[in-house]
């Protein structure tokens, strides 16, 4: 795995995406200290096709999912 390649935001993102799946927008929101549950919506929910997989995988090791 290339370290260059992923950055925190990327994680953010993609951990905003789970977290909204599971518990919704305002735990997720709350979770990365935004006051305002649209700037999760627009700069950190993404599809499902641009949730980073090697993210997921790592969070599932760490999670034990």
């Amino acid at each position: 795995m290339e370290v260059d390649h992923y950055s925190t935001h990327i994680y953010r993102r993609t951990t905003a995406t789970l977290v909204e799946r599971a518990a919704g927008l305002t735990l997720a929101s709350r979770l990365l200290g935004h006051a305002n549950e649209q700037i999760t919506r627009t700069s950190y929910v993404v599809s499902a096709e641009e949730v980073d997989p090697v993210t997921v995988d790592v969070l599932d090791q760490i999670l034990g999912s």
